[in-house]
């Protein structure tokens, strides 16, 4: 049990840093909702800068697979847009890519090739990228054109001004790695790692681009 907890913790984590970014060009895989936390939510995000959040459930009452977090940003909305709708830039402040690279553009979507490492595993996938730069939002899912090495994988950012120097955001994902790994180990993982995938993100994009792990 240990030996498969740390698998599934390693794997998580390297899909957890956007795993790509992308769409089918309909929408948002999820649906967009007001990002305004509670008053103390809030303040523990003023003090963390990083909060992990319960997703709604589903329409059949599951959360499986499906992690949010509110991420305090400070740049601009602009600013932590552009860096964050950058594909080729992700390679800055995710260790365990093998592989990354733009395959296609068209009609504004970008597709993405990754190939990633953890312990002695490697994996392969293709993402789609939609930006709408009006409403603050990047979401992504998998390339249904071509086969990856994953069952699912879909997310969105939501960005919202606070001020002209600050950003909040909130990161929605759903991972399924498929039978390789039991749902309540994916989700195990995904609360274990979230937070530190998201400090990641935080500090590059604040840096301006500029800070490494």
């Amino acid at each position: 049990m240990r030996a498969a907890r740390a698998r599934a913790t390693a794997l998580v984590f390297a899909l957890t840093l956007f795993g790509g970014m992308g769409g089918t060009g309909t929408g948002p895989p999820f649906p967009p909702r007001p990002l305004a936390p509670a008053p103390e939510q809030m303040a523990a995000l003023e003090e963390r800068r990083v909060l992990l959040r319960t997703p709604p459930q589903t329409a059949n009452g599951s959360r499986t697979g499906r992690a949010e977090a509110l991420v305090l940003f400070e740049q601009p909305r602009d600013r932590v847009l552009e860096l964050l709708a950058a594909p080729a830039r992700q390679a800055e402040y995710r260790p365990e890519l093998k592989r990354l690279e733009v395959v296609a553009h068209a009609n504004g979507v970008d597709v993405v090739e990754h190939e990633v490492r953890f312990m002695l595993t490697r994996l392969r996938y293709w993402t789609r990228q939609t930006v709408d730069r009006e409403a603050g939002r990047i979401w992504w899912t998998l390339d249904p054109e071509r086969r990856s090495e994953l069952a699912a994988l879909d997310g969105l950012w939501e960005l919202e001004a606070l001020g002209e120097r600050r950003t909040l955001g909130r990161f929605t994902t759903r991972i399924d790695v498929g039978p390789a790994l039991p749902a309540f180990l994916q989700d195990y993982a995904t609360r274990r790692r979230l937070p530190e995938a998201m400090e990641m993100v935080r500090r590059w994009v604040d840096s301006g681009g500029r800070w490494r792990p």
